[in-house]
């Protein structure tokens, strides 16, 4: 174990190495006009053979600088879209630093055909104020899981059942292509971990969202955007990969797109099955009259079937208008079947009792949204309108069984024998409809408003059953029906002004709130009205070209879940048992944070964050029967300080990093009727990845992350780790990827926490299939020219977000 932790540490920090032997280039890219041209794609080449040495993009000045560039005769070309691509003449690099002065480009005529897109996205990059993780093309993405690219996205963390938490904070708003998922924190864990991440383009971290977005989400959001077609003709990919750990999985895509001058029409359809295994050691301690102790050991082996598509079409009235409609589903299955074995003893004493359990479950998860959406260019300074119309409906079927018998130790002999099964279903069904207006009012100077309604229902049933005489028989006094109406109407405003070296956004965005719990069986309702007002400020200050500072200050809500509302009893086993609770209410946020920019790539950042009324877990004690029931509750206040730092490092042209780290402080003060009390921890996260690219079209990738202990709540975890290797080749003339990877080399990653709560000890230890082999193959098919004379994002990424 020393040997690996010495390896690991090896790989992990051999990032914070930085060269100091610079050779740099300076260039400003501006249009015809002298206007700086932001966000260009700027790459260096040889001359020799017009192979890749560096690509990066411009800042906000169209200034770009590429540093540690070994001696050579290069030539720079930049492209953007809607303009020709450029280049510089050839140059000789010496031993001091080169400045190239200006590279101008040209308008570009209505079609221009013929780019290529060559230039290598940073796996880590920070763009308009979100970080994104750039999935497609990284070696990464092979074999693994949406969930398990999210472990590695920078300051996100993964907690025992499977929620995202974000630089220590939970309550992350999770989107899938701008499009809200709607689904409780079980069954969106269950989509991620379904979801093959060879589809994925990017994953946006978004901390400091502006009022243009919804306001939930406490600690941010994370927006996930699958492979989109951009290029013109017919074209299109297929992938197929898969990979061995304890179990086999495997899973196929084919993407397809058709672009003209007057259209886009696009489409994708995925398959996968990916079977694993979780394993639970838990000691349980309870309190009262009559102390016991119990052990617990638990094999879960799981089986996702994950069925999705997407279909579309952009219609370009002309150079100015675009409407569009799209249309996605899934059809997913999951089983489980989880034996376990508790040993039951007082303290002190030997084993007294072995409650021999199983649980088998058999969900089905069924999804289908359609959005038709309407875009306006309205002058070429940025003025644009548009609009979106929504309808979702997602069905969700969860049934459980649960069979166990008691063993007494002393004689062997079996006390009792039951079984249960609980049959709940849930439909959804949402319908929102936004309108957004941006006016440049001058080249410095724009306000966005707009406005949105959504309206959300969900129908949840139970049906719980007991084994009688060998068949079974309703158990009607937990029979329920919980319906929960939700309405939100919101309208913003936001001023974006820019100044020579000062640019500030400020915004105010207001959401109404009408909610309609009811449960018919219990005959409780609780309804609820409320106004909020969501301040957003934001400050940037360019210091000089290679230093900017900023500040930004935004309130966030975060309701609670639908399935946290949700009243039904879920059994784990005999003795633990999962209930939702209606009267919650919801969490709200004040989020400031400070930032420095070096060089327009290395970021610094601290923050501040309080939540009040937070929504965690709470456990009960039943001292009588000896269950423990988990559910949610309104603990208090949380308060969390944070800094983080992102360090992308080019070693040498074929060696570059991508290093974030972060360090946090979370305190919670917990409210309750036994006595209020806090509880707090000092945290850091450590995530770090090296590309290498060597000759004939090889790249390895090595990559690492580190979790120290934490606290959530009434939980405490333990360090998690993890190292992870791949290679990738491309063959076929370009046309195709092979790549191979491993995961979690040395079986390190799994969750260990404790909970001291209410009468409850809790010591967990969950392990799950990480340490796995991936192999994937892309072929790329069709025209590989990129439709340079129109960009258009489609109205789902620029849809306003909400939690589901």
């Amino acid at each position: 174990m020393q040997l690996r932790s010495i390896l690991t540490v090896l790989i992990l920090v051999v990032c914070t190495s930085v060269s100091f032997a610079q050779r740099n280039i300076y260039l400003k890219v501006t249009d015809a006009g002298g206007n700086p041209l932001p966000f260009a794609s700027v790459v260096v080449k040889k001359t020799a053979d017009s192979s890749l040495v560096k690509g990066q993009m411009s800042d906000t000045d169209g200034k770009i600088q590429f540093e540690s560039v070994s001696p050579g005769k290069y030539f720079i070309e930049a492209s953007q879209m809607g303009f020709t691509t450029a280049r510089t003449a050839a140059f000789q690099l010496q031993e001091k630093n080169i400045d190239l002065k200006t590279l101008i480009l040209q308008a570009a005529p209505k079609s221009l055909k013929g780019v290529e897109v060559t230039a290598q996205k940073p796996f880590i990059e920070r763009a308009e104020g979100k970080t994104v993780l750039n999935v497609e093309g990284s070696v990464a993405a092979a074999g693994n899981s949406v969930l398990d690219l999210l472990r590695r996205a920078p300051g996100v963390t993964v907690d025992k059942d499977d929620n995202l938490v974000l630089k220590g904070k939970q309550g992350v708003t999770v989107m899938i292509d701008g499009k809200l998922t709607y689904l409780s924190n079980e069954a969106l864990a269950e989509l991620l971990k379904s979801m093959n991440a060879e589809g994925v383009a990017s994953i946006e971290i978004i901390t400091s969202p502006s009022a243009k977005y919804d306001a939930a989400g406490s600690s941010g959001i994370i927006n996930i955007k699958t492979k989109k077609g951009q290029l013109t003709g017919f074209n299109g990919s297929v992938s197929l990969s898969g990979g061995n750990g304890r179990y086999m999985y495997y899973s196929t895509g084919v993407t397809l797109n058709w672009r003209t001058k007057k259209f886009n029409a696009f489409g994708n359809f995925n398959l996968g099955d990916r079977q694993g295994f979780n394993t639970r050691e838990l000691n349980r301690k309870t309190g009262g009259d009559e102390p016991l102790h119990y052990h617990q050991s638990v094999f879960q082996k799981n089986d996702f079937l994950n069925r999705s598509g997407k279909i579309g079409f952009d219609w370009f009235l002309n150079d100015k208008q675009t409407i569009g409609v799209m249309a996605n589903g899934y059809t997913n299955a999951f089983w489980r079947s989880a034996p376990s074995a508790t040993e039951i003893m007082r303290p002190g004493m030997n084993i007294d009792s072995v409650l021999y359990s199983d649980v088998t479950g058999n969900n089905r998860f069924r999804g289908i949204s359609t959005n038709l959406n309407y875009k306006l260019k309205i002058d070429t300074l940025g003025s644009e309108f548009s609009m979106d119309a929504d309808y979702a409906k997602f069905y969700n079927r969860m049934h459980t069984y649960l069979s166990d018998s008691m063993r007494r130790e002393s004689d062997h002999k079996i006390l009792n024998q039951s079984a249960l099964r609980t049959l709940p279903f849930t439909h959804i069904k949402i319908r929102s409809i936004k309108a957004d207006w941006v006016q440049a009012l001058n080249k410095s100077t724009k306000l966005e408003a707009g406005a949105k309604g959504s309206f959300v229902e969900t129908d949840n049933n139970m049906a719980y059953d007991s084994l009688v005489g060998g068949g079974y028989k309703p158990v009607y006094s937990q029979y329920d029906q919980f319906i929960y109406r939700e309405d939100v109407i919101a309208g913003y405003a936001t001023l974006k002004k820019n100044w020579k070296k000062l640019d500030m956004t400020a915004g105010l965005r207001v959401e109404h709130t009408s909610s309609d719990a009811n449960s018919i069986s219990l005959k409780n309702r609780i309804k609820r009205y409320y106004t909020d007002f969501f301040p957003n400020f934001t400050v940037d200050y360019k210091i000089s070209d290679d230093h900017k500072v900023g500040a930004t200050y935004n309130k966030r809500i975060n309701r609670p879940g639908y399935g946290q509302l949700n009243p039904f009893m879920f059994f784990l086993d005999k003795y633990t048992f999962f209930r939702g609770n209606s009267y919650l209410t919801p969490e709200y946020t004040h989020n400031t944070e400070l930032s420095y920019t070096f060089k327009n790539k290395y970021i610094f950042s601290a923050g501040y964050t309080q939540t009040n009324d937070v929504i965690d877990e709470y456990l009960i004690l039943n001292e009588k029967s000896r269950v423990t029931t988990s559910t949610s509750r309104n603990l208090g206040t949380r308060k969390n300080i944070s800094a983080e730092v992102t360090l992308p490092v080019d070693f040498t042209k074929w060696w570059n990093a991508n290093t974030n780290a972060s360090i946090f402080h979370n305190q919670y003060y917990i409210r309750d009727s036994l006595g209020d009390f806090s509880t707090k921890s000092l945290s850091w996260h450590f995530n770090s990845t090296h590309t290498f690219s060597l000759p004939k079209e090889i790249k390895i990738e090595l990559s690492g992350w580190y979790e120290a202990p934490n606290v959530y709540g009434i939980w405490r975890s333990k360090a998690m780790w993890a190292a992870n290797a791949g290679v990738q080749k491309t063959v076929m003339n370009k046309k195709g990827t092979l790549k191979v990877s491993v995961n979690d080399i040395f079986a390190s990653a799994r969750f260990r926490g404790t909970a001291d709560f209410n009468n409850v000890y809790l010591d967990v230890n969950n392990r799950w299939q990480n340490r796995t082999l991936n192999v994937s193959f892309t072929y790329r098919f069709g025209n590989s020219k990129v439709e340079g004379a129109r960009e258009r994002k489609s109205g789902s990424e620029e849809e306003s977000r909400r939690a589901g």
